[in-house]
């Protein structure tokens, strides 16, 4: 397994740019609590704060003791992907991971395809 841990890009977001992005795909919000939970939309601008890029699908999981959002995110101007982990009642992003190499690449297409498919759903 090939990944690399990074930080976020910046302490602040370009919310006009992530606003766009965020739209376009819709993610697999199965469980979502309005009342205990940050939004879907939320969790996917968190994530494209921390990489910039585009989403490419999503979901809330849960352990039993704290449900997150995983977010898969194509970076820019890279062949590569990455998920973000973020804690779905409090918004903390709990973990950032992007692959490289051939489980890198194998992702982004796979992501990629993942992601025309969320966008056909959301449109």
């Amino acid at each position: 397994m090939h990944y690399i841990y990074f930080q976020p890009t910046a302490t602040t977001c370009n919310g006009a740019v992530v606003a766009g992005e965020v739209t376009k795909v819709k993610i697999d919000a199965t469980g979502y609590d309005a009342a205990t939970m940050i939004s879907p939309d939320s969790a996917k601008t968190i994530a494209l704060c921390y990489v910039p890029g585009q989403v490419a699908d999503g979901e809330i999981a849960s352990n039993g003791t704290r449900t997150i959002y995983e977010i898969s995110v194509l970076p820019n101007r890279k062949k590569t992907y990455a998920k973000v982990l973020i804690d779905a009642q409090t918004g903390a992003v709990l973990s950032t991971k992007q692959f490289g190499g051939a489980r890198g690449l194998t992702g982004f297409l796979r992501e990629s395809a993942e992601r025309k498919r969320n966008k056909a759903k959301a449109g």
